[in-house]
């Protein structure tokens, strides 16, 4: 297996399996970096595993895990793409999300979402979507 193709089932394994990033602990670097789009409640750019883990308990609050569906997960060089169907947390609302991870080696060491939805989803949730 490649180091691309063992990238890409960690992250098929960690999103499908709905596991959290800490139960990786040889898998990240610690100075990873994590970019959320501004238009969610925890959007920001976060650095470190100490800022991770102040923001995640929003993420938790955020989404309804019990309605999060991994659509796909793509892969080439260091960057791997997750494509999500994201339920939202008191809500019957979901959302489309891709997730860019970039590796150095086996290490992931960046993240970032992007949110791939319509305008009535951004109403759901008070979101600010496009333009």
């Amino acid at each position: 297996m490649t180091t691309a193709e063992e990238n890409k089932a960690f992250i098929k394994d960690m999103l499908g399996s709905k596991k959290q990033l800490e139960d990786y602990p040889d898998r990240f670097d610690r100075n990873l970096v994590m970019h959320e789009p501004a238009c969610l409640p925890f959007g920001g750019t976060y650095m470190g595993l100490e800022q991770f883990q102040k923001f995640y308990p929003e993420v938790r609050d955020f989404y309804d895990f019990s309605r999060f569906e991994l659509l796909g997960v793509y892969g080439d060089g260091d960057m791997v793409f997750a494509t999500v169907r994201a339920g939202l947390a008191h809500s019957d609302g979901t959302i489309f999300i891709a997730e860019q991870f970039r590796f150095e080696g086996t290490k992931l060491v960046e993240v970032r979402l992007h949110i791939c939805d319509d305008q009535k989803a951004a109403r759901t949730t008070g979101m600010r979507i496009g333009g």
